[in-house]
């Protein structure tokens, strides 16, 4: 998700592309929304303020100012934390 903002998308594009667009190809309403009978699994992300090196398929290095984090999810209602 990270490298997705390092290429300039905007923060609610690369949500939109890691929630909802997936869940729709899959055919599963259900999943990455938090309407009314959905699974209402949750992530909970971190932008944080710290530089870091994103490293492209040909080894190209490119430092960005932001890195998303996980805090910690939902599943099935109950809280998850990722230890980080």
């Amino acid at each position: 998700m990270t490298k997705f903002l390092a290429l300039g998308m905007p923060l609610a594009e690369v949500i939109a592309c890691t929630t909802h667009r997936p869940a729709a190809t899959l055919r599963r309403p259900d999943l990455g929304t938090f309407a009314p009978g959905s699974a209402g699994d949750a992530s909970l992300l971190e932008l944080e303020e710290r530089e870091i090196e994103l490293e492209d398929v040909l080894g190209e290095i490119v430092k960005y100012p932001k890195r998303l984090n996980a805090k910690g999810m939902v599943i099935g209602g109950v809280w998850q934390d990722t230890g980080v």
